[in-house]
Parts: C-alpha cells; structure tokens; sequence
C-alpha cells in the first residue's frame, strides 16, 4: 500500500525502520477502509503532498477479542491531519461451509468411525454415494470435535495443572505418586500441545515452521490477520455510492458478476487482435484440445494425494486424509 501521494522527499529508510520495529514488536495494522491519506500539507498543484501518517496499531489479543474490527479516516475540515474513528464487530456472520479438521485423524476414535460411515452401501451413482457418505461423516467429525473440546483452554488447563504438580513434587522429591503424576501430565500436556499445533498450521495455511516448532502465538497472528484481511466492510458501485451494509455488499458482488458473465459485456465482441499484444503465449489448437480434454482416472488420483498434508484445502472438502488413514489410495 503506498503511504505517499504527490512529490516527497524520500522517507523510505524511515519508513523501513516503522517497519521493523512494527514486526520486531509482533504489532499488526488495524484495517482501513475507505480513504487511506490521513495528512495533507494544504498545498496546490505540484506541491499537494498526501500521506498516511496516522494509523491504528493492535496486537494480536485485540484481534481474538474484535476480529472484524476497522478504521475510517473521516474528513479532516479545518485540521491537517484526519480524525480515525474505528468501527466494531457489526458485521453479521453467516454459518461457515464444512470443514476437516486434520487433527482429528490423531484420535483413536477416528479410524473405526470413519470405517463404520464408509462400509454402508448407498443405492445411486457413485458421486452421489461418496456425497452421502461424506454427508453422513459431517456428524461424526462433529462430535469427535466436541469431544476434544477447546483444544486452546485444553493446553492452558495441562499446562496449569502440570505447573502445579512439579510444585507439589519441589516440596516432596522422592514421592513416587508424584513423580508418576509429572509423568502423566507431561504426556497430556504434549499431547495437548500437538493437537493445537496442528490445528494452528492448518487455518493458518502455512508449511513453515515445521518439525515440533511450537510457535504458537505466530500462528494465532497469522490467523487473525487472514481473517482481517479477508473481511469486506464497504465497496462502491458503479454509481460511485459506497455501500456498506452487510447486505447490500453482497447483493453488489451477486449482481456486478451477473452483468459481467450473463449480461450484455457477455455478448460483446472483442477483437483478439487488440489482446495479442498483452499475451505472451496464444493457445494452439492443440493446446486447446489437451485444455478441454477430460482427465483420466490417474491424473485425478496423483493431483488428489499430491496435497501436502498440512495444507488446508479451502473451501475443497475432501476425504483424503482418512482415505490414506484406512489404505485405501
């Protein structure tokens, strides 16, 4: 995002300071909406300067607290410089599409479960009968989600009463119950750890950090920054109106894609002759025909299992991991 509008002198190393110390400090910017110029020097012409000197800093607890959470620059009037006021969690949340959680194939209960759904025979094509089973499993992974709870609080209490123990044990050294207590807590609190680690690489969609590193509070940051700046609070349409009811924003997304794939831009010519010079490669008709073709059984099942286990997939929900789980591939 560029902070400068107009002729400046160079604020790059000052700016690249901000930068690191922002990071080095684990602080995140706030999301603006709207106008993002905060200052102007009040000049004419050549010398109207703009720039985003004001902005709002938060650190990854702001985030859990208001994830949706945003800032506007209002007008300035008589004042160089922009008011920020920031807007809230107005925004209306709408039931989230299935997802898999990969930390749930960790569960002993996982295998028989999955097996038990898979092993019904389902009258119909077979596309419809993996979508029943998969309809089917949505349960199952429910309540095995239920059962491991809060895996967060879970860490946090396993940390607690781990804490509390080896207290208990500085106090009495050669107490065989409580050196087998240690034991056991050491265990739960590992275990406890390794569910929410996994649980953090998935939403966070990072391949980093890997092999035991357990940074969690950088995949919290990651998290919250994703969903932050994945929100849409206003967008303008084409009458130059900015909208910014919840509503509104997506009845202005459904429509401007409806005008554009099914309206009158769709049936507007356009000569290719104008685009070649933009196009670095042009198809060939065999390239075309290799585009269309249908792909075999193979390629499929190799593009399928070449998912790398601790990518999340999306908004793709897919059995693979239980699939490999139950040697099926």
């Amino acid at each position: 995002m560029s902070e400068v509008c107009g002729s400046s002198a160079d604020i790059r190393l000052a700016m690249t300071e901000f930068r690191d110390c922002i990071l080095d400090t684990g602080l995140i910017h706030l999301p603006v909406q709207g106008e993002r110029f905060s200052w102007h020097n009040c000049s004419e012409g050549d010398r109207s300067l703009w720039k985003r000197l004001d902005r709002i800093i938060v650190n990854d607890a702001w985030l859990g607290h208001w994830p949706c959470s945003h800032y506007h620059c209002l007008n300035a009037r008589t004042s160089d410089h922009s008011p920020l006021v920031i807007r809230g969690d107005t925004v209306s949340h709408t039931v989230s599409m299935f997802r898999f959680d990969n930390y749930l194939t960790m569960s002993s209960e996982f295998i028989t479960s999955v097996q038990n759904i898979w092993r019904h025979q389902i009258a119909g094509t077979n596309m419809y009968a993996v979508t029943r089973k998969l309809r089917a499993l949505k349960q199952v992974f429910r309540t095995l989600r239920k059962k491991k709870g809060d895996l967060s609080l879970n860490v946090k209490l396993a940390a607690e009463f781990l804490g509390t123990v080896q207290k208990l044990l500085q106090t009495d050294r050669h107490n065989t119950l409580l050196i087998r207590l240690e034991k056991c807590c050491k265990m739960v609190f590992f275990r406890a750890t390794k569910l929410e680690q996994v649980m953090l690489q998935q939403r966070a969609k990072i391949q980093w950090l890997k092999g035991g590193d357990q940074c969690s509070r950088i995949f919290f940051r990651k998290v919250a920054m994703r969903r932050a700046s994945k929100k849409v609070f206003q967008i303008a349409n084409e009458a130059g109106r900015t909208l910014t009811e919840q509503d509104e924003v997506v009845d202005e997304f459904v429509s401007f894609y409806q005008r554009l794939l099914g309206g009158e831009r769709r049936r507007e010519y356009i000569d290719l002759r104008y685009l070649r010079p933009w196009a670095r490669h042009v198809v060939t008709p065999a390239e075309c025909t290799a585009l269309v073709q249908r792909p075999t059984r193979e390629e499929v099942k190799d593009a399928f299992f070449d998912i790398a286990e601790d990518k999340a997939p999306g908004r793709m929900v897919t059995p693979r991991v239980s699939i490999k789980l139950l040697g099926l591939s």
